[in-house]
């Protein structure tokens, strides 16, 4: 069995979305003065690889603390779209999935990660369109994740990808990273959140195990 690590490392300074609070990663207690080291964390639910549920959006949805671990687990499956040439994955693109049995998760892989700690991972990152979210969205799934910022462009105010998901019951997991390091047959996901009180999305230690 092999545990793949599908998460960015949480740091002071860390890329966000643009407009959100940078985190700040400070230790507070230190072994050699206190005894102990402790750590203080100050980031937004949304920093770094993270679960988005259905409350970023809605009113009245479900959030992070109502919800299972078993939301959050699942048979996964990564989707090679690194050769795409355009930013717009289409449903097309997407067709395969619908031949795979017992599928949880739907993992795009894009290879946007490659841009994470740039100032390019932000801009024009490969994002779904509307038919493409709808597809997805009629696979049974658990969730989505993808190696980008958002399924939706960095510009849109409806987020319209979104909303098709989370009306749909899924989750979605942004900011992943390695997918191509996952093997392309079938594989356990794993992105369980914090339980944070009416929280709408949290950071996670996304994984994919090979069995």
């Amino acid at each position: 069995m092999q545990t793949i690590d599908l998460s960015h490392t949480i740091r002071t300074g860390m890329p966000v979305f643009p407009g959100d609070e940078t985190p700040n990663v400070r230790r507070t207690h230190f072994v050699k003065k206190h005894g102990f080291a402790q750590t203080a964390l100050t980031l937004t639910t949304h920093a770094g690889t993270h679960v988005d549920a259905a409350a970023h959006l809605f009113l009245d949805a479900p959030t992070l603390d109502g919800l299972g671990p078993d939301n959050f687990t699942g048979w996964g499956a990564v989707l090679d779209l690194t050769a795409l040439t355009t930013p717009l994955i289409d449903q097309p693109a997407l067709a395969s999935l619908a031949d795979i049995d017992s599928l949880d998760f739907a993992l795009l892989h894009t290879g946007w990660d490659r841009h994470w700690n740039t100032d390019r991972y932000y801009r024009d990152f490969p994002t779904l369109t509307q038919t493409a979210a709808r597809f997805l969205a009629g696979l049974g799934l658990k969730g989505v994740g993808v190696d980008t910022p958002s399924p939706d462009p960095v510009d849109s105010h409806d987020l319209p990808a979104h909303r098709i998901l989370f009306d749909h019951g899924l989750t979605i997991v942004e900011n992943l990273t390695r997918l191509g390091d996952l093997p392309s047959e079938s594989f356990i996901f794993c992105c369980l959140p914090l339980k944070i009180a009416d929280g709408e999305a949290s950071p996670c230690r996304a994984v994919g195990i090979a069995l």
